[in-house]
């Protein structure tokens, strides 16, 4: 072939070269992504619905189809002269890189009935659960 022609392997490494470029470009975009991605764990506690529910009369049943099922049970005591109360715990996570939105909603228990709850949030959702009017 003339020497201003291209020859076979000219065009298999170019074509390898382009591939490569192009694999190379999606990675980069793959990674990119992955560095903004969205993880989502649990549901939004169902916290205006915590009126329905009455200390030392609502049952755990009461709580299951008030709120749901809970993320996560297990015991606490809030003071040391107080008996562990049974808890359910209902969480809420959003990651979305450095960016975390959590609520979580704690239920006491007493004797198998409700007794009570506390729950939280950071600043963003605190202000959407209260229509905005945190200080």
């Amino acid at each position: 072939m003339g020497q201003g022609q291209p020859t076979r392997e000219d065009r298999a490494m170019k074509s390898s070269s382009i591939c490569s470029m192009f694999l190379a470009a999606c990675l980069v975009a793959a990674g990119v992504q992955g560095c903004a991605s969205r993880v989502e764990i649990g549901s939004p506690p169902r916290v205006e619905r915590l009126a329905q529910l009455k200390p030392r009369i609502s049952t755990k049943n009461d709580v299951l189809l008030t709120l749901g099922e809970p993320r996560g049970y297990g015991a606490a005591r809030l003071d040391p002269t107080f008996n562990p109360q049974r808890v359910w715990l209902y969480e809420h996570t959003i990651a979305e890189g450095k960016d975390i939105k959590l609520t979580m909603l704690l239920i006491f228990f007493a004797d198998d009935l409700y007794d009570g709850h506390m729950w939280f949030a950071d600043t963003t959702n605190l202000k959407e659960y209260s229509g905005g009017k945190t200080k």
